[in-house]
């Protein structure tokens, strides 16, 4: 067992649950190429996890039960319980320096974490029974009696709509001008906060046991019945699987289409936590049995790692891997997640009494936690901020605690990957492309030497040749030579011609191939007569990308990485309406693993804009950023190989809107050998 690093003052035995126990909340294409052949600016200098602040948000009876929210400005919204007779509550705005921007008294105890829309309304229920909306200058906008005491957390829909649970065992639906819009009765009381999928629907669980699936117009869609109560709120994955814990000990995961049991993960104790999901899918959730867990997307145990207390709080999971929560012995813990050092304690902080805040990641990396000692918590980050390729990185999904998924696009497309370099006698230049999906498209693929004399390239290749096998195959499915000499050479001009690719003089020695391939791992290799060589330019376009059925989900290509005019410059096209979220990769070093002999040892990776000309991302390193849990947990997704912590590796994660792009990768300090440049579309 690690020794915890506490930065802490002597706990003090602290108030326990009061009133509170008496309601129940005890109650893809890397290997074809191998086979064959911008970050956020750290707040300041302070050690990751040192307190920067911890704000009495009312008075010495106060308690803070509630998960804060950031807004766009950095302000930190949070509910607070005062335990005065008779009882008190407010909804308090917070300055980052810790000092009260404004109070918004309620008179009664606030416990549901507020939730902000894009218009800066802050939403929030209340012990009195009412859902309230207030403006961001503290000011009331409208308030709604919901019919009972509101512990559940508000959730956002794309239209605005806002879903919330009540004590009178109902899922209520108000419009954002506060009028209901209808409501969903359980059979028991609701403290699960709602999520609201993509496609509209909410998810929530009850007090009657059972997990509800309700559309936007308020119809049951599912309900799937566990082992007990219900007050944990739903997790939503990358596939759409709803994650969610009972009482009865069990975390579930449930079909989205019809709520069938995929798996049930049991612990040793109720689970009232909700569940967080890291970048590579790992759900991340405590339970009353004192112990945090760690479960794959298939329900089998990663880790787990025993804490001194239950565990009510719902984990947050910085872009670096890091995993925050709070538990029941009065701590904050920040846990490593990366191989080596699972569950290992980061940093941890002693604060004055138990914890049932969810913490929240400010954009600047920032951690916001609330106590029951009645102080809001505030602590310097490393620079990272929340996952920002997980579907669900803390409590409601984000920093305004939106409880939403939003939707992913869809309309745009990796169409080309360009690569020029030296190629021939026996330097291999390989293209791997991977296609997802039904049915077979058509791709261009061409190996372009004499014609790039043209453009002032010197000592072309002369006769490069082209062959497509399928991974792990020898079978040739598409071959050329000279591409003219081909009957559909018609055919490839005009497709050439569409896709945007230069014309080749008919009587060319190029080698160009247009052909039909299904979903699968391909390489197209470029090679040469006898003891030619060159500089070539390898080229693999989708050919009918507005059409159905499978696409291009990764490019890449291995080469001889030189100096001068001979770094490594792959081209890319990115075609569509929406933009590509693409996870970007020169590996050098790793290369070594495959049996590579030559490996650059040291890349550095720059993309450019071709339209601005402007870099738009660089890496050296790809494990010294902040977001290097975001990219191995993208690279495990996507079934890229993992690369070394530490590794002189590059990567970086973008999103990328229509147009042309360059990947230069060249040797730091001049240096030289092969590198493979890939390019993955996430999902």
């Amino acid at each position: 067992m690690v020794r915890e690093n506490i930065f802490a003052k002597a706990r003090s035995p602290g108030r326990r649950m009061g009133m509170k126990a008496c309601r129940g909340s005890l109650s893809l294409g890397w290997a074809a190429l191998l086979i064959c052949g911008a970050a956020t600016v750290p707040l300041c200098a302070q050690p990751d996890g040192t307190l920067r602040w911890g704000s009495k948000m009312a008075s010495a009876l106060g308690s803070v039960y509630s998960s804060p929210a950031v807004g766009a400005d950095g302000t930190v919204y949070v509910g607070v319980e005062v335990n005065s007779t008779p009882q008190d509550g407010m909804l308090q705005a917070v300055n980052r320096d810790g000092s009260i921007k404004w109070t918004f008294p309620t008179r009664q105890w606030v416990d549901s974490a507020p939730a902000i829309a894009s218009d800066g309304t802050i939403y929030f229920g209340c012990w009195n029974g009412n859902l309230y909306a207030v403006n961001p200058d503290g000011t009331q906008k409208w308030k709604l009696a919901v019919g009972a005491i509101v512990v559940s957390s508000p959730a956002i829909g794309a239209d605005g709509t806002i879903y919330i649970g009540s004590d009178d065992s109902a899922l209520h639906a108000v419009s954002k001008d506060g009028v209901e819009l209808w409501k969903y009765a359980t059979r028991n009381s609701i403290e699960s906060s709602p999520a609201v999928a993509a496609d509209g629907t909410i998810y929530f669980g009850s007090k009657d046991s059972s997990v509800y699936a309700v559309t936007p117009a308020g119809r049951l869609k599912w309900r799937t019945v566990t082992g007990f109560d219900v007050y944990a709120s739903p997790a939503i994955d990358l596939d759409g699987t709803v994650y969610i814990g009972s009482f009865d000990g069990f975390l579930y995961a449930l079909a989205p289409e019809d709520g069938a049991i995929k798996w049930k993960f049991p612990t040793g104790g109720q689970i009232q936590a909700s569940a967080a999901i890291g970048p590579d899918r790992t759900i991340y959730f405590g339970s009353f049995d004192k112990n945090f867990y760690a479960v794959n997307p298939d329900g089998t145990k990663k880790w787990s790692v025993s804490v001194g207390g239950a565990i009510y709080s719902s984990a947050a999971i910085r872009s670096d891997g890091t995993v925050i929560f709070g538990a029941d012995d009065g701590r904050v813990r920040a846990l490593y997640t990366d191989a080596g050092r699972e569950g290992l304690v980061k940093w941890a902080y002693l604060t004055d009494d138990i914890i049932e805040s969810s913490p929240v990641i400010a954009p600047d990396g920032s951690v916001y936690v609330g106590s029951i000692d009645g102080k809001l918590y505030a602590f310097f980050g490393s620079g990272a901020p929340a996952s920002g390729y997980s579907r669900w990185p803390m409590f409601r999904g984000n920093a305004v605690r939106s409880g939403r998924v939003a939707p992913a696009p869809d309309g745009g497309r990796l169409v080309n990957l360009a690569t020029r370099a030296q190629a021939g006698n026996g330097t291999p230049l390989i293209a791997g492309l991977v296609t997802k999906g039904t049915g077979a498209k058509n791709y261009l693929i061409r190996a372009v030497g004499p014609t790039l004399e043209q453009f002032g390239v010197q000592n072309p290749l002369r006769d490069p040749t082209l062959a497509v096998k399928p991974l792990g195959f020898d079978e040739v499915l598409l071959a050329n030579d000279n591409w003219g000499s081909e009957g559909n050479a018609a055919q490839i001009a005009t497709t050439a011609a569409a896709v945007g690719a230069f014309a080749l003089p008919p009587e060319s020695k190029d080698a160009v191939v247009l052909g039909a391939l299904p979903g699968g791992l391909y390489t197209a290799s470029l090679g040469g007569p006898g003891s030619d060589t060159g500089v070539a330019l390898i080229e693999a376009y989708d050919a009918d990308v507005g059409a159905p059925g499978a696409r291009l989900v990764n490019l890449s290509t291995r080469a001889q990485v030189g100096t001068g005019d001979k770094i490594l410059i792959p081209g890319l096209v990115i075609g569509g309406s929406d933009p590509v979220r693409v996870l970007v990769r020169a590996i050098g070093p790793g290369l070594t693993a495959f049996g590579v002999s030559g490996a650059l040892t040291r890349p550095t990776m720059t993309v450019f804009s071709a339209a601005t000309q402007k870099a738009i991302g660089s890496n050296t390193g790809w494990s010294a950023g902040v977001d290097k849990g975001d990219i191995a947990g993208a690279a495990a997704v996507v079934g890229a190989f993992a690369l070394a912590d530490g590794s002189a590796d590059c990567a970086a994660l973008l999103t990328l809107t229509g147009g042309a792009y360059t990947i230069q990768v060249s040797g730091v300090g001049g240096t030289t050998g092969e590198a493979l440049v890939e390019v993955y579309v996430l999902p």
